[in-house]
């Protein structure tokens, strides 16, 4: 039996981007139940497949794949969305958008380029972005993820199709500057997100989506240049089917790493030692079809997976020792990316 969300005291907000006619809806979230209410649907065109907010939390981005397109939403009284601006976002099919120093860096599934918008005082978009290309070889080329380390130094960009992580060094207002130094991949891994670490400065893991798997790198802090320490299975041992990793998300504490794996449809949980080495500690099943994204609420108690062909949000209690306490379901049509702001 599902408990019903409360009112007494207003909950967190968050924003839901889907695929389809999903659109974008606005939520939130009962802590106590970790439920979902649903406040505010919006039919939009584009199909926003991922979301990130300013720094403030007053506006929302949208990379909508479908339609090739960016919206800029400003969140108005009680978090309702209002839109402001739509662009072309550079290239063909947005997947992933950041935000880091006056600038949104948007990364190019289709088109396998890396678009560079100036935001302006008011956080719209400015001018026409600069585009680059990621691809270094012959062959496709698929940018799925781009943002910078945290101390701001780089810029990295994951490209899928190159199997190959570039990084550039990142100048405030001027976005990346020279060549690209590159980490490749073994072929047909095909990297898709990373995460670094919250208190060791250049630890870095990076998932690869066709050969389901995590590899943990370092960053040198002052030339940029990527080293490959481990790499670890995301699916079980002997597993032999097909599946697709997904998106990669570290706990609040920054001792767990947990991994989705599409087909599969599991959450891998990973632990991070006192030196950043990742350990495969077992995995959740999402109860849902081919999760393509997931978030932890604001309080770190609640993890949630957005499962694309189930039409569905799974809630899990997240627990001490980081393991995974399934909680319920909420239907959802085909969700791509949740996201808490606020």
């Amino acid at each position: 039996m599902s408990v019903r969300p409360s009112h007494a005291q207003p909950g967190p907000q968050a924003y839901l981007g889907g695929y389809g006619r999903a659109g974008l809806r606005h939520l939130r979230q009962d802590p106590s139940s970790g439920e979902l209410q649903e406040l505010q649907g919006m039919e939009v065109a584009g199909e926003p497949s991922w979301l990130c907010a300013s720094p403030d939390g007053r506006l929302l981005y949208s990379a909508n794949e479908g339609s090739s397109t960016l919206t800029v939403y400003e969140r108005g009284d009680q978090g309702r969305l209002q839109p402001l601006q739509e662009l072309a976002s550079g290239g063909r099919g947005p997947v992933h958008i950041s935000l880091h120093a006056g600038m949104a860096l948007v990364a190019h599934y289709g088109s396998g380029q890396l678009a560079c918008w100036r935001l302006g005082e008011q956080g719209l978009l400015d001018g026409a972005p600069r585009v680059l290309d990621t691809a270094q070889w012959p062959g496709p080329s698929h940018a799925h993820m781009a943002a910078c380390d945290p101390q701001g130094r780089f810029l990295l960009v994951s490209d899928l199709g190159q199997d190959a992580l570039l990084c550039w060094r990142f100048e405030p207002g001027l976005g990346p500057q020279g060549r690209a130094q590159v980490w490749r991949t073994p072929a047909g891994s095909g990297p898709r997100h990373f995460q670094f670490h919250a208190s060791l400065p250049g630890q870095l893991y990076l998932l690869n989506e066709t050969a389901s798997s995590l590899s943990w790198l370092e960053l040198e802090p002052h030339s940029g240049g990527l080293s490959h320490k481990l790499t670890l299975s995301s699916l079980p041992k002997g597993y032999s089917q097909t599946s697709y990793a997904s998106d990669l998300r570290l706990s609040p504490s920054g001792r767990h790493l947990y991994a989705l794996n599409r087909l599969h449809d599991s959450i891998a949980i990973f632990e991070l030692n006192a030196e950043g080495r990742p350990r495969l500690l077992g995995h959740e099943p999402t109860r849902g079809s081919y999760p393509r994204s997931a978030c932890f609420g604001p309080d770190g108690r609640w993890f949630y997976t957005c499962n694309q062909r189930g039409d569905s949000l799974s809630r899990f209690w997240v627990r001490s020792d980081g393991g995974l306490h399934y909680a319920g379901q909420q239907a959802m049509p085909s969700p791509a990316m949740l996201l808490f702001v606020g």
